[in-house]
């Protein structure tokens, strides 16, 4: 039994000014069944303090987790053992969420629930919008339409930038964060699209054109190392290099047969990166003999960019 219909979840590092507006909108909320998990990975701001008032409000069931500095899949590895909800919905800590963003997905979820085939599905994904309320990415092909991520991503080569609502077991097992992978300890984040592509195997999503997120312009980054400067760029490059490795580890049949532009991307990608960050592009991924050569061919192209870059 869950304890909650949705578990909102919230990874954060040094967004103490930020925060409280995300905490509105959250209070706003017109469907009212929910946690809210904060995860603070590390923040040296007042984070801890503006958390505090939160709790002592007493209008949330609001669980506040301190971590030392990680990266937000650290963050998730330690929000997914706490999650009591049936459902999981992201909210990170410097963007705006309708008020009506729950009732929604409800709405949609009770709809899922109610057909035979609901044990196919792990996902409902909305739209996002920015300021001015324009919708980000692509029109959708219709208002409600049932497909998956690798279907939508790597054949219809649609790249929409929407808010997804997961199913809390799928988010522990298939789409879990790995305990370990490549340059986990070099990485600010694990690709959250190799995670989606994984349950993409064995699960649908429901797309819907209904706007989840508003893009908040008046604050600007995301969830990072505590490093600044070149450590904290090297730790992006990990984060890129890691999700080329991955997707030609896991993704190469969806690659070759649908999206060929993007699969020679990803080895321009893996043999960049790799020379950014002195790595061998040989090592860590198990290369056919045409990507061996593609590696080779790009190398020293690419290694005179990087040169003239520095």
């Amino acid at each position: 039994m869950y304890k909650y219909r949705f578990s909102v979840f919230t990874a954060t590092y040094n967004r103490a000014l930020s925060l409280p507006v995300v905490y509105d909108c959250l209070l706003k909320q017109s469907f009212k069944s929910f946690e809210w998990i904060i995860v603070n990975d590390g923040s040296n701001d007042d984070t801890d303090q503006v958390c505090a008032k939160f709790i002592d409000d007493g209008i949330l069931d609001i669980k506040y987790i301190r971590k030392e500095n990680g990266g937000k899949h650290t963050a998730w590895r330690v929000a997914t053992k706490e999650f009591e909800g049936q459902y999981v919905v992201g909210a990170d800590d410097d963007d705006l969420y309708p008020v009506d963003m729950l009732k929604i997905l409800d709405y949609h979820w009770s709809q899922l629930e109610k057909r035979e085939d609901y044990s196919n599905f792990w996902e409902v994904k909305g739209r996002c919008a920015d300021g001015a309320g324009s919708l980000v990415g692509k029109p959708l092909p219709m208002a409600v339409f049932d497909s998956d991520y690798n279907t939508v991503f790597f054949i219809m080569k649609h790249t929409y930038e929407m808010q997804g609502c997961r199913k809390v077991e799928v988010l522990r097992y298939e789409a879990a964060v790995p305990e370990h992978f490549i340059y986990d300890e070099n990485c600010s984040n694990f690709p959250e699209g190799i995670r989606w592509s994984r349950a993409a195997r064995f699960y649908k999503t429901r797309f819907i054109d209904e706007v989840l997120r508003i893009y908040n312009s008046d604050t600007t980054g995301r969830l990072c190392s505590k490093n600044s400067g070149a450590k904290r760029n090297a730790r992006i490059t990990y984060n890129t290099l890691v999700g080329s490795i991955y997707n030609l580890i896991e993704n190469r049949d969806l690659l070759i047969q649908y999206n060929k532009i993007f699969y020679i991307k990803n080895l321009a990608i893996l043999t960049y990166t790799s020379i950014c960050l002195k790595k061998n592009p040989f090592v860590q991924c198990r290369l056919t003999l045409f990507e061996k050569a593609c590696l080779l061919f790009m190398y020293l192209p690419l290694y005179c960019v990087h040169y003239f870059r520095r």
